[in-house]
């Protein structure tokens, strides 16, 4: 069995498990699952294991933004994990991140950003991807600022500025 339908395996019985698949983030080893993937896909550089991947990410994206109410655990750096995955490989399998990371920038954000961790994350992944976004989503980041203007203090115990 190739690493790659290890990690597979791993996204795809989450699913089937209750506890896991109402609270994702509670299973720490989805996170390491899907970033694993996405460096075998950067490697690969495969189409069909893209896509493979794309389908289990997906549902995974799906359950946690669903479960985001009941979620007693952060679940912000797995969903950035598969926003970044959405980013990079979007194009690949038709897939539109523009949905996504509204949905991760409005509806998750301000509970996620709470946590010093996911907030660094986020200023992080917003610096990394800033010529992608500003781009392929110029509507996105004006709102993002708004957003995370509303979130408060938590800024200052971030490393990390957000250089526009």
């Amino acid at each position: 069995m190739g690493d790659w339908e290890l990690h597979l395996r791993t996204l795809s019985s989450s699913a089937r498990d209750s506890n896991v698949a109402n609270d994702p983030a509670s299973d720490s080893s989805l996170l390491q699952s899907v970033k694993k993937l996405y460096e075998l896909c950067k490697a690969e550089n495969s189409e069909d294991l893209v896509a493979r991947v794309y389908t289990q990410i997906n549902k995974l994206f799906q359950r946690s933004v669903a479960s985001l109410s009941q979620s007693r655990t952060s679940i912000g750096l797995l969903l950035l994990a598969i926003l970044q995955f959405y980013l990079d490989f979007g194009e690949m399998v038709l897939h539109d991140a523009d949905p996504s990371l509204r949905t991760f920038f409005r509806s998750c954000l301000s509970r996620e950003f709470a946590d010093p961790v996911v907030a660094e994350s986020t200023l992080e992944f917003l610096n990394v991807n800033k010529k992608k976004l500003l781009t392929s989503f110029p509507t996105l980041l004006p709102q993002v600022v708004e957003v995370l203007s509303n979130c408060g203090g938590v800024f200052m115990y971030c490393n990390t500025q957000i250089h526009l």
